[in-house]
């Protein structure tokens, strides 16, 4: 019997670093592997045709199209755009992220001018996963934060 688990072990191990189906956390790591290497490729492997976005950005539609637009946006405006992943948890589907958000505004993002200033903000996503792709992603960003850093509110 020991034997036979040792080799059921020994199978699973190497399917996993053989390319065998990724897990739910490595699936929501390559979510932010994705912004930080500006690849909408990765995007588009890992989120379902009916991945909802709560709450979405004003006036985008419904859908992957909109996280394409949203997408498209942060790796203009921010060229060095980093997300930091700082912990990882998982309750059942959902992958929980805290991560740390920076880049330096180099263009116009959502009507704001650049003013060539960095952003360091802390974001927190809940990414629900189904059949390896993310289906549901609830975020928040400190974005009072970042609108005082890129130099719209307050000193």
């Amino acid at each position: 019997m020991k034997a036979l688990l040792a080799l059921l072990c020994l199978a699973w191990s190497a399917a996993v670093h053989a390319g065998g189906p990724a897990t739910d956390v490595q699936v929501a790591r390559l979510w932010y592997e994705a912004f930080n290497t500006k690849d909408v490729t990765i995007i588009n492997r890992i989120v379902d045709d009916r991945w909802v976005d709560i709450p979405s950005p004003p006036g985008t539609p419904p859908g992957p199209g909109a996280l394409r637009q949203t997408f498209a946006a942060l790796t203009t405006a921010f060229p060095d755009l980093h997300l930091e992943i700082e912990d990882v948890i998982q309750d059942g589907p959902k992958i929980v992220v805290r991560s740390t958000i920076t880049g330096t505004q180099a263009k116009d993002f959502f009507g704001i001018a650049s003013k060539g200033r960095k952003l360091s903000i802390q974001a927190v996503d809940i990414h629900e996963i189904r059949d390896g792709k993310i289906v549901r992603t609830w975020h928040t960003e400190d974005w009072m934060t970042g609108l005082r850093q890129l130099g719209v509110t307050g000193p």
